[in-house]
């Protein structure tokens, strides 16, 4: 796959990256969602008392509770106000019962049941604390361990900046790079792997983590057919030999994984500019 003009280059590339928690393998987000309970609690200065019920699993549907949820769905990235529920995302916190074959059955019939989203504060807390309980209530078990938390805009930007300054790359430099330049410059190759091993999606040992890619790039595609797709490019791009780690990582997420980025770049620039 091939880009069709040097801007989408850029623009992929700065939301290749993010921090909020520095580990030592990057600067990824690892996040369990009974961390984001209490964030939020705090944030939004919700009572003792009213955060030891929600922490046992006593959901009062009143809009402290019901807003709540929302803020742990932003910060989880399965709720958006724009786009509403991103259900895979939400899906990785409950642990199903394997001889519980009706759960994801019940939970589509319970969200098919929602009303659709209006364009308001308090709905948006309703539909966010609904659309939990659809999964809350059929889907399984809430986990407690960490999971990764895709990077918004800014966080990616960040990141990506760090890594342009950590291999001198200039944004001017990258404008004036075509296709042909671009994989011929071992600069850009190893600013890719550099955004890659911070955001938590690849690593020169295990490659590119599809499942985290997933997370970050898949919204708005059918998750079967996303790593379907992306295994087989990896596949054909592991035949290839490269020469260095750099190459390597630049074929495996640049040249596979081109068209997501283009479509989240898409999505998420016109957030950016200030309304």
């Amino acid at each position: 796959m091939v880009c069709r003009t040097i801007e989408t280059v850029l623009l992929l590339l700065v939301l290749g990256g993010s921090e909020l928690r520095y580990q030592a393998s990057g600067a990824h987000l690892l996040r369990s969602f009974d961390e984001m309970v209490l964030e939020c609690a705090e944030l939004m200065s919700i009572t003792p008392c009213k955060l030891a019920m929600i922490r046992s699993g006593v959901m009062v549907p009143d809009g402290e509770t019901k807003c709540l949820i929302r803020c742990v769905g932003v910060s989880g990235r399965f709720w958006s106000d724009h786009a509403g529920l991103r259900r895979s995302l939400l899906a990785q916190y409950f642990v199903t019962d394997p001889a519980n074959t009706g759960h994801a059955n019940r939970t589509d019939a319970c969200l098919k049941e929602l009303p659709a989203l209006a364009p308001n504060a308090q709905a948006c807390c309703d539909m966010a604390y609904e659309s939990f309980l659809c999964f809350y209530y059929n889907y399984g078990n809430l986990r407690q361990d960490c999971l990764f938390v895709p990077l918004d805009h800014l966080q990616l930007q960040h990141v990506t900046a760090r890594c342009m300054d950590v291999h001198q790359i200039t944004t001017q430099q990258l404008m004036s790079l075509g296709e042909d330049a671009m994989d011929a410059n071992d600069n850009v190759h190893c600013l890719v792997r550099c955004i890659g091993i911070q955001t938590g999606v690849y690593t020169d040992r295990e490659g590119v983590n599809m499942e985290r890619l997933y997370a970050q790039y898949g919204e708005g595609y059918c998750e079967e057919e996303f790593k379907r797709q992306g295994a087989e490019c990896i596949c054909r791009q592991r035949e290839l030999a490269y020469g260095s780690p750099c190459k390597r990582a630049y074929h495996l997420l640049y040249k596979c994984f081109e068209n997501v980025r283009n479509v989240i770049s898409a999505y998420e620039l016109p957030d950016s500019g200030g309304d």
